[in-house]
């Protein structure tokens, strides 16, 4: 039984229900129709379960390289932390052995020498 047939006949059925006059055999033929809904919906629906699936495979494997790129940016950050605090001290470092050479000779370091050594 297909299409509108089935489909008069599942009202049909529905309608006796409803009125408490339904036979034995036609709760058996509604149970059978329900039945038969039931496995045309489960295979009509079984191309978008596999496309569900195959999205939340992808999903997890981008999130999962979203993690792992995030990690870098977070890396690559306290490497300029760290680069910059590096820079800090050798600036200050700088700083102190110029102030030393003035004091001994009582002259400033030329720009010129400090980039060249």
């Amino acid at each position: 039984m297909k299409g509108t047939n089935r489909q008069y006949r599942l009202e049909q059925l529905r309608l006796r229900e409803a009125e408490g006059t339904l036979t034995e055999r036609e709760q058996a033929e509604l149970l059978a129709i329900f039945t038969e809904l039931d496995a045309e919906e489960a295979e009509a629906l079984k191309p978008a379960k596999e496309k569900s699936r195959q999205l939340q495979k992808e999903k997890a494997e981008l999130e999962e390289i979203a993690s792992q790129l995030q990690d870098i940016v977070t890396e690559h950050k306290q490497l300029l932390t760290d680069a910059r605090a590096y820079l800090t001290q050798l600036q200050s470092k700088r700083a102190l052995l110029a102030d030393k050479y003035y004091r001994l000779t009582g002259q400033n370091l030329s720009k010129e020498y400090i980039e060249t050594n």
